[in-house]
């Protein structure tokens, strides 16, 4: 297969309107200058990833759009000392920008090769959306050196000391953040993460930045479900499936309404089936569909659970009982169907 990306040694090269638009926001790396140059006696050294015809203006143009993709300061020339060598003390002059002392340099001419690639690529994609995106420094970093999302952080902070370093990461980096697109800061962000720790057995660590999302979110039914969620697997982990339900059927008593859905048992349900518990998921599922008989979801959920537990002829009359009382619903009758042809 031909290349799509021509490189040669140590030079890559393409068009200058390409380069321009790919380079947008892209990472501070392959350039000489930084900060603006006259445009007489300009020598570029030890460009690599750059077009080496490349123009001052247009080099000074992708230096200033790498320091906004990554979020560094724009004036005094702070921000140029992220990748290149010098010193706020030395007159910008005697910096030396050819250097590749700096592992970010090093890094970055790597990135910003990899981005060139990539919008190579995608410049070849059938049916693209006017205006064609163009993957940029931004795409990943969006304003911040380090382009790691949110839970990377939390969890680099909990692996080292333990779930109050990550509650406090998390509070740090909203605290300076929110509001910018720099973080996914959404309650099932934080949820995400919550159930992760949960499912490692790590329960009590997953609730306490369940009821951090709790906090941050006050009075999200959605929120709060999340939480008592995991109590509820909690007590499953620890004292088994009668106690669990027990710990449902409480905290459906006492919570708001519009708190406990299906949902709560459905996906408890269909943990233990996959784990092979598969007495205790229909147990759970039988719970579900006496308590939220009316709604679909309980039934379809018992009625999969029989039938791929082995009865299939009682998975089936779930669903037949269901469509029966309910003929419009087209989704139940393809599931019906779906279950009469898997049992040929």
């Amino acid at each position: 297969m031909k290349p799509i990306y021509k490189r040669k040694p140590d030079v890559v090269r393409f068009p200058k309107i390409m380069m321009l638009r790919a380079t947008l926001l892209f990472f501070l790396s392959a350039g000489v200058v930084a900060a603006p140059v006259a445009a007489q006696d300009l020598e570029f050294k030890n460009l690599k990833v750059l077009d080496r015809t490349i123009t001052s203006s247009e080099l000074n143009q992708v230096m200033l759009n790498n320091l906004s993709g990554l979020g560094l300061p724009r004036r005094g020339g702070k921000g140029c000392l992220f990748c290149h060598a010098g010193d706020m003390d030395v007159p910008r002059g005697e910096w030396d920008f050819a250097s590749d002392e700096k592992v970010e340099k090093r890094k970055a001419r790597e990135m910003l090769a990899m981005t060139a690639t990539i919008n190579k690529r995608l410049a070849g994609l059938e049916e693209r959306v006017a205006p064609n995106l163009q993957v940029t420094c931004h795409t990943c970093h969006k304003g911040r050196t380090d382009p790691r999302s949110l839970i990377d952080h939390m969890l680099a902070a909990y692996r080292g000391k333990g779930i109050d370093a990550a509650v406090a990461v998390y509070r740090d980096l909203r605290g300076r953040y929110y509001g910018a697109d720099a973080y996914d800061f959404r309650s099932r962000t934080l949820f995400s993460l919550a159930a992760h720790l949960a499912r490692s057995g790590a329960y009590a660590d997953g609730i306490v930045l369940a009821r951090l999302n709790e906090e941050v979110f006050p009075g999200e039914a959605s929120v709060r479900r999340g939480t008592l969620t995991l109590e509820i697997q909690q007590t499953l982990a620890g004292d088994g499936t009668e106690a669990a339900l027990k710990r449902f059927d409480q905290v459906r008593d006492t919570e708001p309404a519009g708190t406990i859905t299906p949902g709560v048992l459905d996906n408890l349900g269909w943990t233990l089936f996959r784990r092979e518990q598969q007495q205790d998921a229909l147990q759970i599922f039988k719970h579900n569909l006496e308590v939220f008989g009316e709604l679909y979801i309980p039934n379809e959920s018992l009625a999969d659970a029989l039938f791929y537990s082995g009865d299939q002829q009682s998975g089936i009359q779930v669903l037949e009982r269901w469509t029966e009382a309910h003929p419009d619903d087209e989704l139940a009758r393809r599931a019906l169907i779906n279950l009469r042809t898997r049992e040929e």
